[in-house]
């Protein structure tokens, strides 16, 4: 069985599809056999997927069966990645019961930390994990330190690995690869490939 990680974020822009189809990759260069999951409406990471030559399977569901979906590709593949809905639906809430682990990025800004807020109390009810992955963070600056403490003020779990505010995010994703398949040596991929690794400690604890 492998396992299922949700994407969640109830601010829309903080980047949780691009980061999705980033550790997607990560996790398929690896050795890793990957399937993703599109429940968000606007359907961006489909659209990512059609374009992609990668070696990722995407699931087609429907709201009425997303469960389902989700347990059977983890039959099948070793990482299940889901992308939610921002609004609270009956979709993001049978993804979050399934998962092994809910991942919310979170921009430094005031919004976006309040904006996570809800998730960790949805994770909570649906006792899952939760950790929040920093992204888009500026290169110097005091708001990544000021949202980190808010967060934790918050009793939420941050990643130490985050994602820097780079060109090469949304470059990659908007060609249908990631920063990955741009550039290995890439301080974009460095970023990636340290948050795939501390994700995998993680999951091997749970």
């Amino acid at each position: 069985m492998g396992h299922i990680i949700t994407l969640a974020q109830q601010k829309g822009g903080a980047g949780k599809t691009t980061v999705l189809a980033h550790l997607a990759h990560a996790w398929s260069d690896a050795g890793k056999s990957v399937a993703i999951l599109d429940l968000d409406p606007q359907r961006s990471l489909t659209y990512w997927s059609e374009l992609s030559d990668l070696p990722i399977t995407l699931v087609e569901t429907r709201d009425y069966r997303a469960g389902g979906d989700i347990r059977d590709a983890a039959k099948a593949h070793d990482i299940v990645l889901v992308d939610c809905p921002g609004s609270v639906s009956t979709m993001l809430e049978a993804a979050l019961r399934e998962s092994d682990l809910i991942l919310a990025p979170c921009q430094p800004t005031a919004m976006d930390v309040w904006a996570t807020g809800p998730i960790l109390e949805m994770a909570g009810k649906a006792k899952t994990p939760v950790r929040v992955l920093m992204n888009r963070v500026p290169p110097r600056g005091t708001a990544l330190t000021e949202a980190v403490e808010n967060l934790k003020a918050a009793k939420a779990d941050v990643l130490k690995a985050r994602f820097g505010n780079r060109v090469a995010f949304a470059n990659g994703f908007a060609k249908g690869t990631t920063a990955l398949g741009l550039s290995k040596r890439s301080m974009a991929s460095s970023e990636v490939i340290a948050a795939r690794k501390e994700i995998d400690r993680l999951l091997k604890n749970l």
